[in-house]
């Protein structure tokens, strides 16, 4: 079961694993860095179906919206979105897209990812995308 307060899980065994899209090499790897130090989290790349895609959209990324619909439409497991930067038209379409959760690129904090991550993939109660945005 996932701790709220720790931001870790207990004992359940299930493992997570986590695809990163991302244009920006240096994010993606910052992601990945995060990802990797956090309990029951493992990070695939290419064929491999994930549990969770998670997308990181940067401030200069013209492709982050294209990847934000294929990943969307797509449907292959639910998507997180690290952006540093959304205005109000843009978070809507992040929400019309059914987005699991908006995290801000300058608050990103393990805690925040664990608990984004977790919820995504269905380790803990679903919250409305209001209070999943962190």
């Amino acid at each position: 079961m996932f701790d709220k307060r720790t931001g870790r899980t207990g004992d359940t065994g299930k493992r997570i694993t986590v695809s990163i899209h991302a244009d920006d090499e240096l994010g993606g790897r910052r992601l990945v860095r995060q990802l990797r130090s956090l309990p029951g989290v493992h990070v695939v790349r290419g064929d491999e179906v994930p549990s969770v895609d998670l997308l990181l959209m940067g401030r200069h990324d013209a492709d982050a919206p294209g990847t934000l619909r294929e990943l969307a439409r797509g449907g292959r497991a639910p998507l997180v979105v690290v952006a540093d930067d959304l205005g109000e038209s843009e978070l809507m379409a992040v929400a019309e897209y059914g987005v699991r959760a908006v995290l801000w690129g300058h608050r990103l904090t393990p805690g925040r990812l664990s608990r984004a991550v977790h919820e995504a993939a269905g380790c803990c109660p679903k919250l409305p995308m209001v209070t999943a945005l962190v």
